[in-house]
């Protein structure tokens, strides 16, 4: 059975840098990122998923701030 998938587009500054990512959700509802730009740069992020939105984007302004490495 396929999965269904929800997506979400979201948009932010943290610390100077600009974000935008598109957060996925899955059937058993983890969150992942579909894709994550920082200041116009596509940045890749595997394997990275988080039991809820609110942790999915903390991380996605972490990334972006520089304090975690995708």
């Amino acid at each position: 059975m396929p999965q269904e998938w929800e997506e979400e587009n979201i948009f932010g500054e943290a610390d100077g840098s600009s974000y935008s990512a598109v957060l996925g959700r899955s059937a058993d509802g983890h969150f992942t990122l579909r894709s994550l730009l920082i200041d116009g740069h596509n940045v890749p992020v595997m394997n990275a998923a988080w039991p809820s939105r609110e942790e999915a984007v903390q991380a996605v302004r972490d990334y972006a701030q520089g304090n975690q490495r995708p």
